[in-house]
């Protein structure tokens, strides 16, 4: 990933990056950003379809949006969401995210350092938003 980045990456225009950060931003459906959301809906559309071009290649190592059974690399679809930071720190070795490939982070949750709801609150966190976890406890 990083030589790509680095490689092909650097030739990604700004409005290409623009793009990709819009498209992965609305899949994470912040809530901060519905109104961006709302008003940039072509961005997000040529940002999916830029990551899946020739030019864009992510979609040739990331699933995103679509069931693909040889993605080498962490799934993209929700990139960011509440959903996908449970589970990237819950378990960063789920098939999903990023397997064996994973060599630094703990897996909070399946190694029971931090219980659910700890974990979600995280995600609450990262994500800018209410905890919706916060009213169910004391």
């Amino acid at each position: 990933m990083a030589k790509f980045v680095k490689k092909d990456g650097a030739s990604f225009t700004m409005d290409q990056v623009r793009q990709i950060a819009a498209a992965l931003s609305a899949d994470a459906q912040q809530p901060g950003q519905a109104e961006a959301d709302q008003r940039d809906v072509a961005l997000i559309e040529e940002g999916r379809k830029f990551m899946a071009s020739e030019t864009g290649r992510c979609t040739e190592c990331h699933q995103f949006r679509k069931k693909d059974e040889e993605a080498t690399a962490p799934d993209l679809t929700g990139y960011g969401s509440r959903e996908w930071l449970i589970g990237i720190i819950s378990n960063p070795k789920h098939e999903r995210l990023y397997g064996r490939r994973n060599d630094r982070m703990p897996a909070f949750g399946e190694e029971k350092i931090l219980d659910a709801h700890a974990i979600e609150m995280i995600a609450d966190w990262l994500r800018g938003s209410e905890t919706k976890t916060a009213a169910a406890r004391p």
